[in-house]
């Protein structure tokens, strides 16, 4: 392993967990900022975000060598950015300076942790920072939803400075350049990292907008987990328990898009029954889906319980019917079916 690369993983550690070595100086307070050196002088200035609830961090870094050039990190620790999408930097509510995936900005090293790679984007921040306050980072997350993470800057001046005391350099070479010898960061499971995070705050809030279904935390369904699967690239199922009734647990079903238009919708699907015909239903319960077919299977009734089952298959931006059976028979268990799409 390189130099640079020991390097590189050694000052991510340091500068974001602030957590030093038993031979390295401690870390050093300059206004909102943290200064790290370890023993070699690999130093790095850090500072979190001031959001609720966030952990993300802004980190200017450099090694110790007469070459080494400032790099910029800004780390999501609390949620991983779209990496196939733009991002924005602006200070002070100016002019956003817009990263192009790639190009602009890529992971390394961890998947939540963004490096500047431009030169031309790198040397513009590095002077708007300087001389601004606040530090706006805009971007959108694995699934579809927008965040503006914001960093105060006070005490940066200060702490680059400490910085350059402490490697011996010129005071106020503030040339920044993307990481050298750093390994990229590993592809994310987006379909097991969504799972893992669970139901969204804001779909949360639409579900229980909802009068007909039920707190997550109430008695008969506090147990139950909600389905969450990859209907495409950039569309993601969430199957969110609403209650419980004879025939078992009752769901509400959500699709959240992340692609270039993004949203988050409620799935409406076809039912029927002798006593409506076709309708719409916004519940289904045995909600099962086999992501790699893409195909959904549930059943639903009506309010007089007049029972359906059947299948539906992802297609494109939607859910295409693909076969409805209704019981013969309402208001109780159902022993036999009738077949009405497609029609005998």
């Amino acid at each position: 392993m390189s130099r640079r690369l020991v390097f590189g993983i050694t000052l991510l550690a340091i500068a974001l967990s602030t957590v030093m070595d038993a031979a390295a100086a401690e870390p050093k307070r300059f206004g909102a900022f943290s200064v790290v050196c370890d023993e070699s002088k690999h130093c790095a200035a850090s500072v979190q975000a001031v959001n609720p609830d966030k952990a993300s961090v802004f980190v200017l870094s450099r090694a110790p060598d007469s070459r080494a050039r400032w790099t910029v990190l800004i780390s999501t620790q609390g949620v991983l950015a779209d990496r196939d999408r733009p991002v924005a930097l602006s200070v002070d509510n100016g002019v956003d300076i817009t990263l192009r995936p790639v190009s602009d900005y890529a992971p390394f090293v961890h998947p939540s942790d963004y490096y500047l790679v431009s030169q031309t984007s790198l040397d513009r921040l590095m002077l708007q920072v300087q001389r601004g306050h606040m530090l706006r980072f805009s971007f959108i997350d694995l699934a579809g939803a927008a965040h503006s993470d914001r960093f105060p800057l006070d005490g940066l001046a200060p702490a680059l400075n400490e910085i350059d005391t402490q490697q011996g350099r010129i005071p106020g070479d503030r040339r920044a350049g993307p990481p050298v010898g750093l390994p990229e960061a590993p592809d994310v499971d987006v379909a097991a990292h969504l799972a893992a995070a669970g139901v969204p705050p804001r779909l949360l809030e639409l579900h229980l907008a909802s009068a007909a279904c039920e707190a997550p935390d109430a008695a008969d369904i506090v147990d139950a987990k909600p389905l969450i699967a990859p209907l495409s690239q950039t569309a993601t199922l969430y199957a969110i328990p609403c209650f419980r009734n004879a025939s078992g647990l009752v769901s509400r079903l959500y699709m959240i898009e992340s692609g270039e238009i993004g949203g988050m919708a409620p799935l409406v699907f076809a039912g029927f029954s002798d006593r409506l015909g076709w309708y719409g239903v916004d519940v289904l319960s045995a909600v099962a889906y086999d992501p790699a077919s893409r195909r959904l299977e549930a059943t639903g009734a009506d309010d007089h319980g007049c029972a359906f089952r059947g299948s539906w298959t992802f297609a494109d931006t939607a859910f295409r019917l693909d076969h409805l059976s209704a019981a013969t028979s309402c208001g109780a268990t159902a022993t036999s079916w009738r077949d009405v799409y497609p029609a005998p």
